[in-house]
C-alpha cells in the first residue's frame, strides 16, 4: 500500500468515526431532551398542586419546597423547572398564585444563587438566566440577591456576565447596575459596547436615576464603556446637553466619544453645538472625515441659511460619505432638487452625480410608496 493510499484510507476512517460520533450525539441529545421534558411535566404537575393550595388561601407545603430546593441543586432539574415556570406563566391561569409562590420561596432562590455562584461558569450563567426571567422582587436597595449577581458579573465568563447583567436589568437598582458596569470596565472585560447599550436600554426601572448613577462613575470607565453610556444617554434623554457639549468640545477626549456627542446633538438640537459641527463639516483634512460625515447628518434639524450653505459646500467634498450625508440632509430640508442640481452640478461632477443619485433614490422611494398604497 502506497503512502497516498494510506493517507486516503486514514482520512476515510476519520470521516467514518466523525459520522458515528455525530449519530451517537444526536441520539444522546434526543434522549436528554426527552428526560428533561419528563421532568418538566413532573414539575408542572407538582407546581399545579401547590398553586391550587395557594389559591385556596394556604401556603406552599414545606415538604414540597424542601424537596424542590434539593432537586434544583442539579442544573438539569433547574432547566426543567425553568421550562415548567414558563409554561405555567404562559397559560395565564395562576398569575397571582405563581407570584405568591415566587415571593414565598425567595429565600430558597437566594440560597440556590449562593450555591450556583461557586459552580462552573456555564452552570452559573444558566442560573443567572433563570433569575433574570423569574425574579419577582425588583428594585430594592436592600437586596442580597443583587450583591450575589454582582459576584456573577465578576466571573471570567462572557455568558455569565451577560446573563448576570440581564438579571440586574430586570430587578436591580441603578446603583447596582452602575457598580456592575464599573466592575467590568476595571476588569477589562470583553463586553461589546452595543450589547451594553442595548442592555441599559432594556432596564425596567427608573432610567433617570440610572443615567445619574452612570454619570457619577463615568470618568472611572474605560473608553469602550464610556461610549456605551453615551449611546444609552442619547437614546434616553435630552437633559444632558451641557455635559455632552463638554465632551464634544474637549479635544483630549477619544474620537469615538466626541462623535457620540455629535450624534447626540443630531437628536437633540442645541444651538451652541451648531458652530462646532459647522466647523467639523468645513474641515477638509482627510483624517477628520468622520467628524465631517457625521456632522453632515446631524446638522439636518438645524434651521438657517448658514447650515444650508455649509451642506451645499460639503457636496464638493472629496469624501463620498460626506457628500452622501450632506445630500440626505439637504433632502430633509425640502429644497428643490432642480435648483440644487443647477447650483452645484455645474461646478463639480461628483456633486452632480451625488445629487442625481439622491434624486433617483427619492423617485424610487415615492414609487414604492405608491405601489404599496394601491
Amino acid at each position: 500500500m502506497t503512502g497516498g493510499e494510506t493517507l486516503l484510507y486514514g482520512y476515510g476512517a476519520v470521516c467514518v468515526c466523525m459520522l458515528i460520533f455525530n449519530i451517537i450525539y444526536i441520539f444522546f441529545q434526543k434522549g436528554q431532551n426527552e428526560r428533561l421534558d419528563k421532568r418538566r411535566q413532573k414539575f408542572v404537575r407538582g407546581m399545579g398542586g401547590q398553586l391550587e393550595i395557594i389559591r385556596d388561601g394556604g401556603q406552599p407545603e414545606e415538604k414540597f419546597v424542601k424537596r424542590l430546593e434539593k432537586r434544583l441543586h442539579r442544573v438539569n432539574n433547574l432547566i426543567a423547572f425553568e421550562w415548567a415556570l414558563t409554561e405555567i406563566a404562559d397559560r395565564k391561569q395562576f398569575d397571582e398564585e405563581l407570584l405568591a409562590f415566587q415571593m414565598q420561596t425567595r429565600e430558597m432562590i437566594q440560597r440556590l444563587a449562593a450555591l450556583y455562584k461557586d459552580r462552573e461558569d456555564m452552570q452559573a450563567a444558566y442560573f443567572a438566566y433563570f433569575i433574570a426571567r423569574h425574579r419577582v422582587v425588583r428594585f430594592m436597595d436592600e437586596d442580597a440577591m443583587q450583591d450575589i449577581m454582582l459576584e456573577y458579573v465578576g466571573k471570567n465568563n462572557l455568558y455569565c456576565r451577560v446573563n448576570a447583567m440581564q438579571a440586574l436589568y430586570a430587578f436591580g437598582t441603578p446603583a447596582s447596575i452602575a457598580r456592575a458596569v464599573e466592575m467590568m470596565s476595571r476588569a477589562g472585560s470583553a463586553f461589546n459596547e452595543k450589547i451594553l447599550t442595548d442592555g441599559l436600554l432594556s432596564y425596567k426601572g427608573d432610567h433617570k436615576a440610572l443615567t445619574e448613577a452612570l454619570w457619577a462613575r463615568f470618568e472611572k470607565l474605560s473608553t469602550r464603556f464610556q461610549l456605551a453610556v453615551l449611546n444609552y444617554v442619547r437614546f434616553k434623554s435630552g437633559d444632558y446637553k451641557e455635559r455632552m457639549f463638554g465632551i464634544l468640545t474637549d479635544a483630549r477626549r477619544d474620537k469615538e466619544l466626541r462623535l457620540a456627542a455629535v450624534r447626540y446633538f443630531g437628536r437633540y438640537v442645541y444651538e451652541p453645538a451648531r458652530e462646532i459641527m459647522l466647523g467639523f463639516l468645513a474641515d477638509s483634512d482627510p483624517k477628520d472625515w468622520e467628524y465631517a460625515a457625521i456632522s453632515a447628518t446631524c446638522l439636518a434639524p438645524y434651521e438657517g441659511e448658514d447650515v444650508s450653505a455649509a451642506l451645499m459646500d460639503a457636496m464638493h467634498s472629496s469624501n463620498w460619505y460626506v457628500r452622501y450625508n450632506a445630500s440626505v440632509s439637504l433632502d430633509s430640508r425640502d429644497m428643490d432638487y432642480s435648483d440644487l442640481i443647477e447650483v452645484v452640478g455645474g461646478r463639480d461632477r461628483y456633486a452632480r452625480e451625488m445629487m442625481l443619485y439622491r434624486l433617483d433614490a427619492k423617485r424610487l422611494e415615492q414609487q414604492e410608496r405608491q405601489e404599496v398604497s394601491v
